[in-house]
């Protein structure tokens, strides 16, 4: 089986290259506004006319040739390799495919304090040797090769990050089919005061900002807002912010990483709760007009669900379970909670608190994510009976609340 992967690596270079690699991100960031402000006037336009953007008025094509004309008249456009710009105006071209196909909103102008990216999409304008990456017009650059690509480059892509710049290799490589896992069935449960609860009853800790953290990082918030807007202080603030969450990002997905390979790799079926994250974390502030009660409850509730990142740990599950040949399955969550995993009796009043669960019809006394989980595990077993299929990366929930109803 052959497999695409990603592999992300710190890369160094020296000032003059540093400098020649900010330039290139900022032509794309300039290039990806400037066309997006132009796309953005013809079709506000056109609707304002009742009408409807010419077909190919801006396709990705079209687009290109602006470009030959851009780099023709701006010199330090030219002197910036074609393949970013080109791969920067596919990446403006599919967002607005998105947009008017109502899978996302209208694409958003870039700022500079949003990261620069760019991409090489054709190996034979790349080379790497070792610890050297050759990009066009960059020549070879040093990176920390922390592990052996194991197969061919197919593209690279150069992003920053704070103040380091990172190389990332999309390589294609065979696996051989690893077959099942041995291990037992087991089902997963995803809750804020626990990150994830297991059938098993083991508690398991995402890394989520503790309070003192979440302190830290609104105290670094007001400092943020109280300097001058465009001033050195401003910026040097901002970089400390960025700082703080970058290192609660890269810690918790550490944590999810670590899990759900462990898991991929000792069970052979797992499966875990159908969740409407989006819909979970809609604000409750409501209108001006109508306005709704205990809004910053639901405020810090919103966060607590966001710092455990349940989309995440479901994605990460998806692909490794692909590959180890576990099986993954999704329920729906409705009641899970309320349910008896001993007797099936369903109530709200069988939730004696946040943590305990206690059945009034059989008396099953049990921590609540724990019973939970177990009835995740019930609802499983009997998709997998019914010949349920497995959850693939490119699955929609919705798609598997009918595959399990």
């Amino acid at each position: 089986m052959q497999l695409l992967t990603g592999y992300r690596y710190r890369l160094e270079p020296t000032p003059s290259q540093a400098a020649a690699l900010g330039q290139h991100g900022g032509a794309c960031r300039w290039l990806w506004n400037h066309v997006l402000a132009h796309r953005e006037e013809a079709y506000l336009a056109a609707r304002a006319a009742g009408g409807k953007l010419p077909a190919g008025a801006f396709s990705y094509a079209s687009m290109c040739r602006y470009l030959t004309t851009l780099r023709h008249d701006i010199p330090w456009l030219a002197a910036i390799s074609v393949e970013p710009l080109q791969q920067t105006l596919r990446d403006l071209d599919a967002a607005f495919g998105k947009f008017f196909k109502g899978r996302s909103g209208f694409p958003a102008f870039k700022r500079r304090a949003d990261g620069d990216g760019f991409r090489y999409p054709i190996p034979a304008h790349f080379a790497v040797d070792l610890n050297w990456v050759k990009l066009p017009k960059l020549g070879w650059v040093r990176f920390r090769q922390s592990r052996d690509l194991p197969g061919a480059v197919r593209n690279i892509t150069v992003s920053r990050v704070g103040a380091h710049w990172f190389v990332s290799f999309c390589v294609a490589h065979e696996i051989a089919d690893p077959g099942a896992p041995l291990g037992a069935p087991i089902a997963l449960d995803l809750g804020v005061a626990c990150s994830v609860t297991t059938s098993t009853g083991e508690r398991i800790d995402l890394q989520a900002p503790t309070p003192k953290e979440r302190r830290r990082l609104r105290f670094l918030a007001r400092q943020v807002s109280r300097k001058v807007k465009g001033s050195r202080r401003r910026r040097l603030a901002n970089e400390r912010l960025a700082k703080a969450k970058r290192h609660l990002a890269a810690r918790r997905r550490d944590a999810a990483h670590k899990l759900t390979t462990r898991l991929a790799h000792t069970h052979s079926v797992i499966v875990l709760e159908d969740l409407h994250v989006k819909g979970m974390t809609v604000s409750a502030a409501g209108t001006a007009a109508a306005p709704r009660r205990n809004v910053r409850a639901k405020a810090g509730l919103n966060r607590s669900l966001a710092s455990q990142a349940f989309g995440e740990t479901r994605r990460l599950l998806a692909y490794k379970c692909a590959r180890s040949g576990a099986q993954l399955i999704a329920v729906p969550a409705a009641h899970t909670s309320q349910t008896c995993s001993q007797c099936q009796h369903c109530a709200p009043e069988n939730r004696e608190s946040q943590a305990e669960f206690v059945c009034v019809a059989c008396g099953l006394q049990l921590n609540a994510d724990h019973n939970a989980a177990l009835n995740i595990l019930a609802a499983g077993s009997a998709v997998t009976a019914r010949g349920g299929a497995d959850l693939s990366p490119a699955d929609e929930p919705r798609t598997l609340r009918r595959r399990a109803a």
